[in-house]
């Protein structure tokens, strides 16, 4: 251990976000965290948003601060910050529990619906990917609670 740490938290939006802040938050974040080499997921339903990403440590301290002084949310609670033995996710992914307005957030969710299966077989689930999915599905049936 010690090679990877990971994250889990969950936040509210301060406003309503459109399509166009949906999808610039999607582009900086991915270019940022393929930089540094974070790989997650940032789910968004309705006005929550439930992140877990990983990768080395210091990596993870540098996007960790970054989420924690973005204006786009508040209330985050910190629900997993620790040293983790393999990532769960080789990519950073983003998913939104209803229908996305633009292509690229089409495509986002297109490829978490593909990961999903294999997210859900996977034995060796960490408490972050619990943590994950359990939000999506509460998600998926109405509720916003991680």
């Amino acid at each position: 251990m010690g090679d990877l740490a990971a994250v889990a938290y969950s936040s509210k939006t301060t406003r309503p976000m459109s399509s166009r802040d949906l999808e610039s938050l999607l582009i900086e974040a991915r270019a940022f965290n393929e930089k540094v080499q974070v790989t997650g997921v940032l789910l968004k339903h309705e006005g929550a948003f439930f992140q877990y990403f990983e990768g080395p440590p210091s990596a993870v301290a540098i996007v960790y601060e970054r989420i924690k002084k973005s204006p786009l949310h508040h209330h985050l609670v910190e629900l997993l910050n620790q040293p983790v033995d393999t990532r769960q996710f080789t990519r950073w992914h983003m998913a939104f529990t209803k229908a996305p307005l633009t292509t690229l957030q089409a495509l986002s969710n297109e490829i978490w619906e593909m990961a999903l299966p294999t997210l859900h077989s996977q034995q060796a689930r960490s408490a972050g990917l619990a943590l994950l999915l359990k939000f999506w599905e509460s998600a998926q049936l109405g509720g916003t609670s991680a």
